[in-house]
């Protein structure tokens, strides 16, 4: 039985600040916005280094961390993990570009995901880039076929591929966890068997492993214990039926950050633990005296480091409710009116200040959904403010509607041990010109 050390951390509180005003990586938050002007993303790279360690500390040695470049793809963010030492988790062709610019070696990427389409598997494939991870059988047919076409030259080249399995797995955390059911990812547990045979006898395939993914941002280390052990107990029935020498065992990511309050931060520490006594007694079955083991999170690294910043431009009363209008709205940060949750907000020029004027925080979009809280506590809002929207480092920019109304884009600052770097410039929409199509 594994005990949970349960415990709040403010995110807000993990970085540093200087006469009431936020200084991210010891940087004037003023000093920032002057030179970018608002909206824009901030993260500290110090909080990813931070994150990254205490993982690590938490491991068992025999495991590789891959950074999954969805969280966020900025080649400046992905190159902080890369220096650490951490592989690479893709999901599109664009992504594995961006981990071939950050330095991240073709050996050191894996490709996840469903529906991927033959270019992306050709591009991956002629990158030899480390595993694919087969979500389907007819992937599976499309992945042999276009290895036999592009290895055809190249001395005993295979494709390196992992089977991703769906266990046969029940949790009351139905919304987050991805496993059991019916489900668009993965191959189910009960009718992978064969396509283990299929690609063991498939002289273009090597199968390095096998690939498993609990769910997203969970935060209680019992699920993710529960979903960890239901796989393994799976793996090694398979094998032994099998008699199979498994190379590879990719636990997937998964691993939450709190967000609302009254969340508890996942104690990685019970994960940890676990995976000790998982990985453990795996060695000393037959078929996994080698056996070495990924995780894959990418909220878990990026997510604290962050913080949208946008401009309050206005205040308003309106039937015993005071909103708070920014310049900056969910077509930049759209996934916490998904999650319908309170993401930590501050005013970041006002960090000294009591929090104590109760008001909804609303973008300047022409939609209803527009809005950053339900209700949240601030010093007295007033215009010209900086509000921070913090654990914004993963899934921010990128996992936003960042067409809508045709707003700017915004900047991405990197602030690094009393310095700031610009990693993307704020742009403006592009609309494309009038061609005929020669068809």
């Amino acid at each position: 039985m594994v005990r949970s050390v349960i415990s709040q951390v403010n995110p807000i509180s993990r970085f540093s600040r200087s006469g009431g005003k936020l200084s991210p990586g010891s940087v004037p938050i003023d000093r920032i916005i002057a030179a970018t002007g608002t909206p824009l993303y901030v993260y500290d790279a110090d909080l990813m280094r931070h994150q990254y360690n205490k993982l690590v500390k938490a491991l068992p040695r025999s495991f590789t961390i891959c950074y999954s470049m969805k969280a966020n793809p900025n080649p400046a963010v992905a190159k902080i993990f890369r220096k650490l030492g951490a592989g690479a988790e893709i999901a599109s062709k664009s992504e594995l570009e961006a981990a071939l610019l950050s330095g991240f070696k073709p050996r050191d990427i894996i490709y996840a995901g469903p529906g991927k389409t033959e270019d992306e598997l050709k591009d991956a494939m002629r990158s030899r880039i480390g595993v694919i991870n087969v979500e389907s059988e007819t992937e599976l047919e499309r992945i042999s076929k276009l290895s036999r076409r592009i290895n055809k030259n190249r001395k005993r080249a295979k494709t390196k591929i992992a089977l991703r399995v769906n266990p046969d797995f029940t949790s009351g955390n139905k919304g987050e966890v991805m496993i059991g059911g019916s489900r668009k990812f993965g191959i189910d547990s009960e009718t992978i068997e064969p396509l283990i045979l299929k690609t063991m006898a498939d002289p273009g395939l090597d199968l390095a492993g096998f690939h498993f993914y609990a769910g997203t941002g969970l935060l209680e280390a019992k699920t993710l214990i529960q979903a960890y052990k239901a796989f393994v107990r799976w793996m090694k029935k398979t094998s032994v039926r099998l008699k199979l020498d498994v190379g590879v065992i990719n636990f997937g990511g998964g691993l939450g950050i709190p967000y609302a309050d009254g969340e508890n931060e996942l104690d990685i520490k019970a994960v940890g633990a676990a995976l000790k006594k998982i990985t453990a007694n795996l060695a000393k079955s037959p078929g996994f005296k080698k056996t070495g083991f990924i995780l894959e999170p990418g909220r878990y690294l990026a997510g604290p480091s962050g913080v949208y910043i946008s401009e309050v431009t206005d205040i308003k009363r309106s039937r015993g409710t005071l909103y708070v209008i920014t310049n900056g709205g969910i077509n930049h940060s759209l996934i916490p009116i998904v999650l319908n949750r309170n993401y930590p907000t501050a005013i970041l020029n006002k960090m000294n200040r009591r929090k104590k004027i109760e008001c909804v925080v609303a973008g300047p979009l022409c939609a209803s959904p527009d809005q950053f809280s339900r209700k949240v506590k601030l010093p007295k809002p007033e215009i010209g403010d900086l509000l921070g929207v913090f654990n914004s480092g993963a899934y921010g920019l990128t996992a936003s509607m960042l067409e809508f109304l045709s707003h700017p884009t915004p900047a991405e600052v990197l602030t690094d041990q009393g310095r700031a770097y610009l990693i993307r410039e704020s742009r403006k929409p592009e609309f494309g010109g009038f061609k005929r199509l020669k068809i």
